[in-house]
């Protein structure tokens, strides 16, 4: 998978997770007996916790994809080394 996509694939998640602890939160808090304004201030207060911490959590992530994409660089640059000493290997004597 391209680096981006995966990149863009996280970010996603992160709005997903946050909209919906935030709309978990709004239903919850509509439920109870709050004022409009106490029931706004937790729900945004819930949605931004969620993306930060989502967020941070992440970072590993990031660093792992980017991580992997190095790796496939090497590992082709590998093989193409492997397919070298495959065609030696043939020219040799039994």
């Amino acid at each position: 998978m391209c680096k981006s996509v995966s990149e863009n694939l996280v970010k996603s998640r992160n709005y997903a997770v946050a909209f919906a602890n935030g709309g978990v939160t709004l239903i919850i808090l509509i439920i109870s007996r709050l004022s409009l304004l106490t029931v706004i201030i937790c729900t945004l207060s819930v949605f931004l916790s969620s993306l930060i911490i989502g967020w941070i959590c992440d970072k590993p992530l990031y660093q792992l994809i980017s991580d992997r994409h190095r790796g496939e660089i090497s590992t082709q640059w590998e093989s193409d080394n492997i397919e070298f000493i495959s065609e030696e290997h043939e020219n040799l004597p039994n």
